[in-house]
């Protein structure tokens, strides 16, 4: 090879040297950014909104945001680049489009058709990933899906879902992309969170861009939403949700999991606020859901380093099992944990007992009716975050006075809207149980409407001393403001244990059965069985005689010995019974039902 080729193929190998080297350093300055952070977006508006990537060291980074805002930033050593950017101010009824470009030595990324405006985080666990759109089992689908479905066309609400995930420490990103709403889009979004954002959307005064981030994941516990090292620092939480989960338990019971997966990558992405609808798989955890919750809280506004508005929901009645009797009072005491987040600034929660459709919703955890959830939430937030003269509390326990065998209930009156009314029109309020001195027994009360307070009585209890209102856990309340927003329970007394509590359900057929006897008794408070039906070995059985409340005898049936015997009762009227069962050997069993 001469001397000229020589050249030649020095300068040839120089030139692809340096090519390769220019390659290597224009790849390690390619620009990535998270995927919470991409076209279609929804930006909080008037903020310094965070935006950041990942780069190589040293990198310069240029933002430009069509709406005339320009920042640089470096990539810090550890591959990140963050700045913050300043919003314009969302005008109600106006939602123009802008353009963000960020480049860089080796690429430019372009995000279009953002919009600016208010952007909620919406979490939890099944039933906030509840979707439109029945998927089957007792995931229905909301009321009238097909409808409420085909109208969601709200362009300016943007939806972006968080992949379900789960990861053993905090991830840096996560998959999803922003998407405008649409039929197609929402079918499969939670129900819960697109009914909050429509009513804040179509609230005149609001009528900016709403932003949704949807991140939840369907039977997660409390536990796997907190940061590890906010669970260790405290020794109850640790004791509860670290030490005594085995590492072969499922992954939505794992402490911290869904945290590392689908709330860390979203941090620190400017958000209004926050709506929590979980608590199922932590019903046996007391007080400890209570404290969690507020550790969860604490730490995730610490994270997003803004006091973000944190708006929950109590859970609906729920019996576990078809043969679990109204009669426990779980769901009150968890009632009472969940309301614990409230002893917080900018924090509030809604009432769901008055929402099931029928009884049957109580034996799952899945009710329907997210329109109601997702309105009385923005009503906090309308009320709150947004200052609107919305009714946003339902009616809720101030005070009581004890008038002979009466008690009398008051409640706060900012909560009682234009005054108490039944959901139903029933001149009965429900849901109401009372006991007196004696603390034998609870009973289901006879409670009434007058003015702005409920007047408590029973029968049986001639000295009160306690009531408790929606306090069990089938408890289907009726007791609304004249704005329909429902009760939240409370109770008078502060015992941590509970007397026996013979009342029935009333609201589905109820059962009583005698051990000694073998005998069941089922009355039915409907009008397609409008019976009393006695079966299995009732031969021990010589009458059963119907009281009303007053004690006056309506209807007795002798028997004979006969067995499997119906007792027709269609022409009782509508209202609360006695059933005294006389038995041959002259004992009675008594129980109380109600026909309506």
């Amino acid at each position: 090879m001469n001397q000229m080729s020589l050249i030649r193929f020095g300068n040839k190998y120089l030139l692809l040297l340096l090519s390769s080297l220019f390659i290597q350093i224009s790849s390690a300055q390619t620009i990535t950014m998270p995927n919470i952070i991409g076209s279609n977006m929804v930006l909080q508006q008037n903020t310094q909104v965070p935006l950041w990537g990942w780069a190589t060291a040293g990198t310069n980074v240029v933002i430009e945001a069509s709406w005339g805002q320009s920042v640089t930033v470096t990539t810090a050593v550890n591959g990140k680049w963050l700045t913050k950017i300043q919003t314009p101010i969302a005008v109600p009824g106006q939602a123009p489009t802008y353009t963000i470009t960020i480049t860089g030595p080796a690429n430019t990324i372009s995000f279009t058709n953002i919009l600016v405006g208010e952007v909620w985080l919406c979490s939890g666990q099944s039933n906030m990933w509840f979707p439109m759109l029945s998927n089957g089992g007792d995931m229905k689908g909301v009321i009238d899906y097909v409808n409420e479905i085909a109208a969601a066309n709200f362009p300016n609400i943007r939806l972006y879902t968080v992949p379900l995930g789960a990861a053993a420490a905090p991830a840096a990103n996560c998959g999803g992309s922003w998407l405008s709403c649409s039929p197609t889009t929402v079918a499969t979004f939670s129900a819960a969170a697109y009914y909050f954002g429509r009513e804040l959307y179509n609230t005149a005064a609001v009528n900016v861009p709403i932003g949704l981030i949807h991140s939840s994941y369907y039977g997660s516990a409390i536990q796997t939403w907190i940061k590890d090292s906010v669970l260790r620092v405290d020794a109850a939480l640790k004791t509860k949700y670290i030490d005594a989960i085995l590492p072969t338990a499922a992954v939505t019971t794992q402490p911290s999991q869904m945290y590392n997966a689908m709330i860390a990558p979203l941090i620190p992405f400017a958000i209004k606020g926050a709506i929590w609808y979980q608590g199922e798989a932590n019903g046996w955890d007391g007080a400890n859901y209570g404290k969690a919750n507020i550790a969860l809280i604490k730490d995730w506004r610490a994270s997003w380093g803004t006091d973000l508005s944190f708006y929950a929901t109590e859970l609906t009645p729920r019996l576990l099992y078809a043969t679990t009797k109204d009669i426990e009072p779980n769901h009150g005491f968890f009632s009472e944990y969940q309301s614990s987040i409230l002893t917080l600034p900018k924090t509030g929660i809604i009432v769901t007992q008055d929402l099931l459709l029928d009884p049957t919703e109580r034996q799952t955890s899945h009710p329907r009716d997210k329109r109601s959830v997702g309105k009385r939430l923005a009503y906090w937030a309308l009320a709150k975050d947004y200052g609107q003269p919305v009714q946003y509390l339902g009616p809720k326990f101030l005070s009581s006075k004890i008038e002979g065998d009466k008690v009398i209930i008051s409640f706060t009156p900012e909560s009682l809207g234009s005054g108490l009314t039944t959901k139903d029109g029933s001149s009965q309020v429900s849901s109401f149980i009372i006991t007196g001195t004696d603390k034998t027994y609870f009973y289901r009360a006879i409670a009434t409407i007058e003015g702005n307070t409920v007047v408590v009585s029973s029968p049986y209890v001639t000295n009160p001393l306690s009531v408790r209102y929606a306090f069990t856990d089938g408890a289907m309340t009726n007791l609304v403001n004249k704005e329909g927003i429902g009760a939240f329970p409370f109770r008078l007394d502060s015992w941590t244990q509970y007397p026996a509590i013979p009342f029935f359900d009333m609201a589905e057929p109820t059962t009583l059965v005698d051990n000694n006897q073998q005998e069941k008794i089922s009355f039915y408070p409907n009008p397609f069985q409008d019976c009393i039906n006695i079966s299995g070995v009732s031969h021990s059985i010589e009458k059963i005689e119907i009281f009303d409340i007053m004690g006056r005898s309506v209807k007795t049936e002798l028997f004979n010995n006969k067995s499997n015997t119906k007792i027709d009762v269609s022409d009782i009227t509508n209202g609360v019974y006695i059933i005294r069962i006389l038995k041959n050997d002259k004992t009675n069993l008594d129980f109380k039902a109600v026909k309506q």
